[in-house]
């Protein structure tokens, strides 16, 4: 099994309701062994960990609680408090964007956990917002079909174009020649916004990432650029707005807690 790679990516959103809009655009993402990012850092020209480079990953960016052992550690010590004990010795691939020359946005990142042999244990998903609060899902069903699921309620500010309330349908593929992803949004048992990655794996070398240097030029703005005029569109199309201080209660363990104010009841 090939550990470290790199996938070349499709990302579509479709909103159903309450009014359609639709777009598409190409990316690219890391998929990396945790427990070798030191290696990756010697070895990839333009490629560094927890320093600025062309590309680089920093453990701030992701799940830090404050214990040991970088992403791993934090994350391993998280499932545990959710009552997911996993192996001392299992693998941690993370999913996710870099940062380009040391700013990065990540909207979604993937934690896939495995035995040491390889048999796959559970799935994470961690969703952050334009505050860059975090917050964190575990999938640990998989069904028959290769996939993990979760249908779970959101109680997460994602977007104000998006109710918290809302629930989240994870369909999490494991990351092999091809990957994909769906997270779907729904207000009961309808569906109001359809989000989906289709990924084919490249090989993680010094060369391809400058090439896709050129090919994906400033990555990180163009994800952030995108969030905000796609919201943009949408508040000129006059799509109900959600302001994050109207909903406290639908806001539940997250990490990074930005200090919005609070909204006026009296």
């Amino acid at each position: 099994m090939v550990m470290n790679s790199l996938y070349e990516c499709s990302v579509a959103h479709c909103r159903l309701k309450p009014k359609r809009h639709a777009f598409n655009y190409r990316v690219f993402m890391f998929c990396v062994d945790l427990d070798e990012l030191p290696d990756l850092d010697r070895r990839i020209c333009g490629f560094s960990h927890n320093r600025v480079n062309l590309f680089s990953i920093d453990d701030r960016d992701h799940v830090a609680l404050g214990h040991p052992g970088g992403i791993r550690g934090n994350l391993l010590a998280w499932l545990a408090e959710q009552g997911m004990a996993c192996p001392n010795d299992a693998r941690v691939r993370l999913v996710t964007f870099p940062k380009v020359l040391g700013y990065g946005f990540n909207p979604v990142s993937f934690y896939y956990i495995e035995s040491n042999s390889g048999d796959p244990l559970a799935a994470v998903a961690e969703v952050v917002n334009t505050y860059r609060e975090m917050k964190l899902f575990a999938l640990t069903y998989m069904g028959d079909d290769g996939l993990w699921h979760r249908r779970v309620a959101k109680n997460f500010y994602v977007s104000p174009f998006s109710d918290p309330g809302l629930e989240f349908d994870f369909k999490l593929g494991l990351p092999d020649e091809n990957w994909r992803v769906n997270i779907d949004d729904y207000a009961h048992d309808e569906r109001v916004l359809l989000s989906a990655v289709r990924g084919e794996r490249r090989d993680l070398t010094s060369a391809r990432l400058f090439v896709y240097a050129f090919k994906y030029p400033l990555l990180s703005l163009k994800i952030i650029g995108l969030i905000h005029w796609h919201a943009l569109l949408l508040w000129l199309r006059r799509v109900p707005y959600f302001r994050k201080s109207s909903r406290p209660e639908a806001q539940l363990d997250v990490m990074r807690p930005h200090s919005t104010p609070k909204k006026n009841i009296s």
